[in-house]
């Protein structure tokens, strides 16, 4: 039977606890004065951090993309192979920065119409797929994923200022270029739109660098869009969008919304769970 290995479970869960505290930030902020130099609309979102205790996230992604050219010819265990039709991926849940737990459900229909739930609490994962049955297979998160997640406390003390000043400069030097756009609603909120032109070229050099199964891969074309609700200015949505001609097309779209909602993660009852 094809399995999802669980080091490609935990990260979902580990990229979702990481992307929202280093996304996060206070919901209780004045509405500070309209922006309209779409640099500052990024620079300040991102220094809202990390105040942020709990959030929503959604990932959508779509496109279709050839699982061989992705990985370098191997399907990294799952026994897939060839173009696959991304339409109607999602990750979708809560989480809870704080106690660093989440409660993921996934779809990928175009991928044997996958299915599944993660659930990160006390540090321990718990995941279960339409492949695997019903009931939850448990281990310990440290003994899955290979790296140290950082702490509200330790995303606290980082030195902010400095981080977006680098981002900034690699930016720059790469020859991005951020364009404001007419003012959005997300969730039905006004956001600040502002999207990222970065030349193709670059990061095909990038890529080329890299020494990874990647570094073959490049770009035909690539766009960021970034989205920050204009009441608080933190982060609201960030699509990515690109193509490669070996590799395929492929679009993802995170939104992010109920900042500070109260969230209850649960590890599943003992009968739920495989022996």
């Amino acid at each position: 039977m094809t399995r999802l290995p669980k080091p490609a479970l935990a990260l979902i869960a580990v990229t979702a606890i990481v992307f929202a505290g280093a996304c996060g930030g206070n919901s209780g902020t004045p509405t500070p004065p309209p922006i309209t130099d779409p640099s500052e609309v990024i620079t300040k979102s991102v220094a809202v951090v990390p105040a942020i205790k709990s959030l929503h996230l959604k990932l959508e992604v779509s496109g279709k993309v050839d699982i061989g050219a992705l990985t370098g010819g191997s399907s990294g265990g799952l026994g897939l192979s060839g173009p696959f039709d991304l339409a109607g991926t999602t990750v979708e849940g809560d989480v809870d920065v704080v106690k660093l737990a989440t409660d993921l459900k996934f779809a990928l229909p175009g991928v044997l119409g996958l299915t599944g739930q993660v659930i990160v609490v006390d540090g321990t994962l718990y995941y279960k797929t339409s492949l695997t049955g019903d009931k939850f297979t448990q281990s310990k998160l440290s003994d899955t994923v290979p790296v140290s997640i950082p702490s509200p406390g330790a995303l606290a003390s980082a030195d902010i200022a400095g981080g977006i000043a680098s981002l900034r400069k690699s930016l720059d030097d790469a020859g991005a270029k951020a364009t404001l756009l007419p003012d959005d609603k997300v969730n039905g909120k006004d956001a600040y739109h502002v999207s990222i032109s970065v030349p193709v070229d670059k990061i095909n050099a990038m890529l080329a660098q890299s020494g990874s199964t990647t570094a073959g891969l490049k770009l035909d074309s690539a766009s960021v869009d970034y989205w920050a609700y204009k009441d608080s200015l933190l982060p609201a949505k960030i699509s990515i969008v690109g193509s490669a001609g070996t590799l395929g097309n492929l679009s993802l779209t995170f939104t992010l919304t109920d900042y500070g909602k109260s969230v209850t993660v649960t590890a599943p009852a003992a009968s739920d769970i495989k022996s």
